[in-house]
């Protein structure tokens, strides 16, 4: 991943499509969802949960194709 000054978020992947993403003006600081922090004391027995949801910080702007090498290959001879 790799975050520009100009508020781009390019992310590179090994084995799919690279994206290009732009950071939206939400924050998600409005939003009613609970604040979790490692640094929380937890009670003994305590746990925390959350359930995942779909982007809403980040608007996709490109998608660029694989170009990833071939890892495995199987040649068969069809001729005999």
């Amino acid at each position: 991943m790799c975050v520009l000054k100009t508020g781009f978020l390019f992310v590179a992947s090994e084995f799919g499509n690279h994206y290009l993403y732009q950071a939206d003006c939400h924050l998600g600081d409005d939003d009613d969802e609970p604040e979790f922090s490692s640094a929380m004391p937890l009670e003994e027995g305590d746990t925390f949960f959350y359930a995942p949801r779909h982007l809403q910080n980040l608007v996709l702007v490109d998608e660029l194709d694989s170009l990833s090498p071939i890892m495995a290959c199987q040649i068969a001879d069809l001729g005999r």
